[in-house]
């Protein structure tokens, strides 16, 4: 009691720093809450390219896929394969042409941007080289596709109406669909293959383990009690265990963005018939590396094991 009457102003300013400090925490904390969706959401509704473009000069066709349910439509885009007279090519002295038999590859993007996005598109234009024909749509949210901002039940909703368009619109035959996701793509992408063990595959590429622990990665999540308050789950780890179809996990060793021990610990987890790529030197969305270790050429070891 002697010590707060002789020096009242120096407890005063504790408080007062203590309150402020308090308050910046609970500030973050309800920020967190509600905008997380706003920090791992980043769509953009102008598409910056299109198939067409010199840089690729992809056939295409714009697709509507009907959401079971909804009002609302999907925006995609349908790359039909090359036909064997096409001498077509983007990345020189890689495989081409790889397939036996027709195959469609699904392809769900990340979510940074929209499926107009340059990375985007070499990723089909490579898919086509190798021989598949190709859907690409955008979620909810993003591009041209209507609906509200995403979240994540809705990109589930999303991937189911991408395979029922294929299956009903398309009649495609499951055993010709490959799914391909990509970073949070891939957690898209696993949640629909465990729903379907009648699909050809499944390539995981650049993908994390749950959105909690990538959040973990973060500084704020040293302080901030993320797993209260995250809404947003992917939970892989949880689900891969289930997975019936085979799959492939290819993942840059520089990936700065998700850490590539990730996919090491989904593929130490994931049921045989597996495979696994680390790619020396590869990025996080920049993946392509030449050499007979490309991401390309672990994709024709991946089918051709498969059939």
């Amino acid at each position: 009691m002697q010590e707060v009457k002789k020096h009242p102003h120096r407890w005063q300013s504790l408080l007062a720093v203590a309150s402020v400090l308090g308050l910046a925490y609970l500030s973050v904390f309800l920020f967190l809450l509600v905008w997380q969706r706003r920090l791992i959401y980043r769509p953009q509704p102008e598409l910056s390219m299109l198939p067409s473009a010199s840089d690729f000069n992809l056939p295409y066709e714009d697709v509507w896929i009907p959401i079971a349910g909804s009002q609302e439509r999907l925006h995609g885009w349908w790359i039909p394969s090359a036909s064997p007279q096409e001498k077509f090519s983007v990345v020189s002295d890689e495989p081409r042409q790889i397939l036996k038999s027709p195959k469609v590859m699904l392809y769900l993007c990340g979510v940074g941007r929209n499926m107009g996005d340059y990375n985007y598109l070499a990723r089909v234009a490579a898919f086509r080289q190798l021989g598949f024909s190709v859907l690409v749509f955008d979620y909810r949210g993003y591009g041209r596709s209507q609906g509200n901002f995403p979240k994540e039940s809705q990109l589930y909703e999303d991937s189911q109406s991408a395979w029922n368009y294929l299956r009903n619109v398309r009649n495609t035959p499951p055993e010709q669909i490959l799914i391909y996701g990509e970073s949070l793509g891939g957690a898209i992408a696993l949640d629909l293959a465990v729903k379907h063990p009648e699909a050809s595959g499944l390539i995981l590429q650049s993908s994390f383990t749950s959105m909690a622990e990538a959040v973990r990665q973060k500084a704020f999540s040293r302080v901030i009690p993320m797993d209260l308050i995250l809404s947003e789950r992917f939970d892989s780890l949880s689900k891969i265990s289930s997975l019936k179809v085979p799959v492939l996990f290819l993942h840059g060793s520089a990936d700065s963005v998700v850490p590539p021990e990730m996919s090491q610990q989904l593929y130490a987890v994931a049921p045989e018939p597996k495979h696994f790529l680390l790619i020396d030197g590869a990025e996080h969305v920049r993946i392509y590396q030449p050499g007979k270790d490309s991401y390309l050429r672990a994709i024709q070891r991946f089918v051709e094991s498969s059939n």
